[in-house]
């Protein structure tokens, strides 16, 4: 197998596993999460102070300014209580995403979900 079959392969494997947790997330969260939200949430969760600015977020999330603001925005508007959003103190253009103690919760519970999945997983 040359280098470019094996990237392909492995390309072709992780799209396979992120569907398998997307699917696990939606039919695991009572708010029909998304892999990217479940991102977001990990994110906020290694955070200190579990926020980010959400200037920060396209790089971990691997994408957009435009998309994060529109997750943002859809998990706020579903008001689920998964996280928050405040002002910062040194630039008041900017804001932070906060990580609320639901979305720690619910994170957990994803967490244990996605681990049974990635664990019966035949790629490792």
């Amino acid at each position: 197998m040359t280098y470019l079959e094996k990237w392909f392969d492995f390309n072709r494997q992780q799209v396979e596993l992120e569907a398998i947790l997307e699917q696990t997330i939606a039919d695991q969260s009572q708010q029909s999460l998304t892999l990217k939200e479940f991102y977001l949430l990990h994110f906020l969760n290694q955070a200190p102070e579990k926020s980010l600015r959400q200037v920060d977020l396209p790089d971990k999330l691997h994408l957009s300014p435009s998309a994060v603001s529109r997750m943002v925005a859809r998990l706020e508007t579903k008001n689920c209580g998964l996280l928050s959003r405040r002002c910062c103190d040194q630039d008041k253009r900017a804001s932070f995403i906060c990580l609320t103690s639901d979305g720690q919760k619910t994170l957990a519970y994803l967490q244990k979900a996605v681990e049974e999945s990635l664990a019966t997983n035949t790629y490792w």
